[in-house]
């Protein structure tokens, strides 16, 4: 019983460092993201993750819905800005014309990359900062993490 108990005591000061860490991380990242989208590249934080999903394989209204969990028609709409600022292209599907396939222009792959490129600049700076044994400690605990969680949602 007695482990048991500090393996629960554990596991809670576990939950309470991850609560104190992943919300300002998120945050901080989001506001990098929002902040180089508009300022840098005159899109939002929306179209780029957007961008981002289409790039991945995520080609349909459909798909990009629910991997980012919008409505079809909010996403339609996302869709449609983008197509008009020339970044996404809307095609036809070869077996089925009634289904569309999404696919980046080459001016909408151009901005993808330059934006990973300017946050991940960024992002490095801050990491910069730590020292070697910080940085294989994170990537260790984010490899634990995604074991923890990703891993185990793609099974489910």
């Amino acid at each position: 019983m007695a482990e048991k108990n500090l393996q629960r005591k554990e596991l809670d000061e576990l939950l309470v460092a991850f609560w104190q860490t992943f919300p300002p991380i998120w945050h901080a990242t989001r506001s990098l993201t929002h902040q180089t989208a508009s300022e840098e590249f005159g899109i939002t934080a929306a179209q780029f993750h957007t961008l981002q999903r289409i790039r991945e394989g995520k080609t349909s209204v459909s798909a990009l819905a629910d991997c980012m969990h919008l409505s079809r028609p909010n996403i339609s709409r996302s869709v449609d800005e983008l197509v008009n600022m020339g970044l996404v292209e809307r095609q036809p599907e070869a077996a089925d014309r009634r289904g569309i396939n999404l696919s980046l222009t080459a001016k909408g792959r151009v901005l993808v990359a330059n934006m990973l490129e300017a946050i991940g600049a960024k992002m490095k700076s801050r990491l910069a900062r730590l020292e070697i044994s910080e940085t294989r400690a994170i990537e260790s605990a984010l490899a634990a993490l995604r074991k923890a969680f990703v891993e185990q949602e793609n099974t489910q």
